[in-house]
């Protein structure tokens, strides 16, 4: 698994294990979450929750589209996790999404301010892979 994957497991893993304790789960077992829209959360927790429901098919169809909406929301409403994911599914083009490195790099600067340590770390990888392209010194892998 390369680092970059790693991450956003790793950041994927302890944002669930602090979210069963903290915010309720949308559906009831068994039954997907039906949502018309990004007005089913109100909260960074419930927001944040549904974005990661979206992005791994837990009780609902994968929709990158939904996930990163709600992961916005989210991000919006403070959560540096759910800013750090945003930007994960941006610079990965996951589920769907179209790919945006710009949003990326916004998502993970926000991270970092809101002291995302992670969010910090991606922040400056990437600032360094764009400073090595620009140079002409990144190959691609």
């Amino acid at each position: 698994m390369n680092m970059k994957k790693s991450l956003v497991f790793s950041t994927v893993i302890l944002w669930l294990a602090s979210a069963c304790t903290q915010a309720p789960s949308p559906a009831a077992p068994g039954k997907p979450h039906r949502s018309t829209g990004s007005g089913a959360c109100n909260s960074a927790p419930s927001c944040e929750d549904l974005g990661i429901r979206y992005i791994t098919g837990d009780g609902v169809r994968i929709d990158g589209n939904r996930a990163v909406r709600y992961l916005e929301k989210a991000c919006s409403y403070g959560s540096a996790g759910a800013c750090n994911t945003a930007a994960f599914i941006y610079a990965d083009a996951e589920g769907g999404v179209k790919q945006d490195y710009t949003k990326a790099m916004n998502y993970w600067n926000r991270a970092c301010r809101l002291g995302d340590e992670s969010g910090c770390a991606n922040y400056k990888l990437a600032q360094d892979k764009l400073a090595a392209l620009r140079a002409g010194k990144y190959d691609k892998e």
